[in-house]
């Protein structure tokens, strides 16, 4: 026995006393909404991971480490457990040997890794043997006439087709919805088809320009209209209809406008009535950024305070009750719009399909920090999964806060045992031009510790497809989420024959 380490036990006590304490509080606050028995021990693990992490721990940790003992850096499946094998080895190192039922009786005994497994394959299916992370497609337009196309996407890889309802109209999707459960039956392979709701997002609607190629470049003028008739403005040779108008209503003077995935950056300096008058003050290449319909406008900070369904959305949901095995919600802000969702959901959604599975898409700054009672809202309800959406998100947040922020939801959502999915300009050069970027490579691999990869449409989709594929069944040997895997290296095997 050692009691050099007795010090440090009593630290660790202290630290899981304060979890349990904090952790039943926050705890108290989500169980009063109804929460789904098989739920009920993953709240309580996401309500104990949010009170450890209100605290820096990086000293225990490093004081931890030179006994051997579990430095708490993978705790997130089993918050409480954890603590407790941590708290049990430090008795027998010190000689206090700590009574088991004392500490051992609240962190109940499943196996959180398979919970997390679990509601994995309620939300997207049964994974491949081959791989942890699953694939997920956008469905392009010509998939609905295009049966080859669907089926080697099938045969590549693909887990889950998504079918955007920002594009295209019920008649397309049904044929793609045909395509996709011909091709899953004749390849014998699974493929959930989710639909995404396209929400209130704001997009370029119609343009009038007097240019004959309609770009902005860095210190132009352009007028964000308000009007379905616009008129240009002297010196001004864009206009710009969005399909929200009345959230113009809301933006001052000197507001930051990022349009098309941040490619222009303006701020607003003139308010009229018919609009606001818009100076770009970046753009992503030297010569301009070309406008085109469609293209989304963002208002970073500002709260737009729209509703998280909107008419088209409506109606839209009246087709992906019918025809989905899972529909996403976009711009989810908070746990009352996943509350206004589920009571929706509970009207529009037939009887053999009450347990619906479903996606808050994480794309605002307001979803950052509510993102514990998102998930306490939405999963106490029905099977819920998360979806990182970083190209509205690393606009909002800029791309140096995404990089912290992807990590932290990474952890969330692993306490949570809730699915995430790492989407957006995942392997974009190489689906758009056949060429693939070592920073994409890299951010594949990164993916991998989520449990579903998205994969946007483009030329080179079925490459993309297979690419991925074999980067995931590499990189499951290596790492799963925070913990390497040690299996053999050739690098080493080498050094021996």
């Amino acid at each position: 026995m050692n009691k050099e380490a007795v010090p440090l036990l009593e630290e660790v006590k202290q630290i899981r006393q304060q979890v349990r304490k904090d952790g039943r509080e926050i705890l108290e606050r989500w169980q009063q909404r109804e929460v789904r028995e098989d739920y009920k021990h993953s709240l309580k693990n996401l309500a104990s991971y949010m009170a450890f992490r209100r605290e820096d721990h990086r000293d225990i940790q490093n004081a931890l480490i030179p006994w051997g003992v579990s430095s708490l850096g993978r705790l997130e499946p089993n918050v409480l457990g954890n603590l407790d094998s941590v708290i049990k080895t430090l008795g027998y190192i010190t000689g206090d040997i700590q009574d088991d039922t004392e500490y051992f009786k609240y962190s109940g005994s499943t196996d959180r890794k398979s919970l997390l497994e679990k509601n994995t394959s309620h939300l997207l299916g049964e994974r491949n043997d081959h791989r942890h992370t699953q694939i997920m497609v956008t469905m392009p337009a010509e998939a609905a006439k295009d049966y080859e196309l669907v089926k080697t996407l099938i045969e590549s890889g693909m887990n889950a087709a998504r079918i955007n309802c920002a594009h295209d109209d019920e008649n397309t999707w049904r044929q793609m919805i045909n395509n996709i459960k011909e091709a899953s039956g004749e390849t014998g392979k699974s493929c959930r088809i989710l639909m995404d709701i396209s929400g209130p997002k704001v997009r370029i609607k119609t343009l009038l320009t007097s240019k004959r190629n309609p770009k902005l470049k860095a210190d132009e003028n352009f007028l964000l209209s308000n009007q379905e008739a616009m008129v240009l403005p002297q010196k001004v040779s864009i206009a710009i209809n969005t399909s929200v108008p009345e959230v113009l209503k809301n933006v001052d003077i000197d507001q930051l406008i990022k349009i098309d995935d941040g490619q222009v950056e303006a701020v607003v300096t003139e308010i009229q009535d018919d609009g606001l008058i818009c100076k770009v003050k970046k753009t992503s290449k030297p010569k301009g950024v070309k406008i085109k319909t469609e293209k989304g406008i963002n208002f970073p900070v500002l709260d737009m305070n729209l509703n998280v369904l909107t008419e088209k959305d409506m109606t839209d949901l009246d087709f992906a009750v019918e025809n989905a095995d899972i529909i996403a919600f976009s711009f989810v802000k908070s746990a009352d719009d996943m509350k206004y969702i589920e009571d929706t959901l509970q009207k529009k959604l037939p009887e053999d399909k009450k347990d619906m599975p479903i996606i808050a898409k994480i794309e605002t700054t307001e979803a950052i920090g509510e993102i514990p009672n998102i998930i306490a809202e939405a999963a106490s309800a029905r099977s819920f999964g998360i979806m990182v959406a970083r190209g509205d998100l690393a606009v909002e947040i800029g791309y140096e806060r995404l990089s912290e922020i992807q990590e932290e939801l990474l952890w969330i959502c692993e306490a949570a045992h809730t699915p995430i999915i790492w989407a957006t300009q995942v392997l974009e050069s190489l689906i758009k031009t056949g060429i693939p970027t070592r920073s994409e490579i890299s951010d594949v691999v990164a993916g991998a510790r989520a449990e579903c990869i998205m994969l946007n449409k483009g030329d080179y989709i079925v490459d993309g497809v297979k690419t991925v594929d074999d980067i995931l069944s590499k990189s499951d040997d290596h790492n799963y989420k925070k913990t390497a895997m040690l299996r053999a290296l050739n690098i080493s095997k080498t050094m021996f024959e």
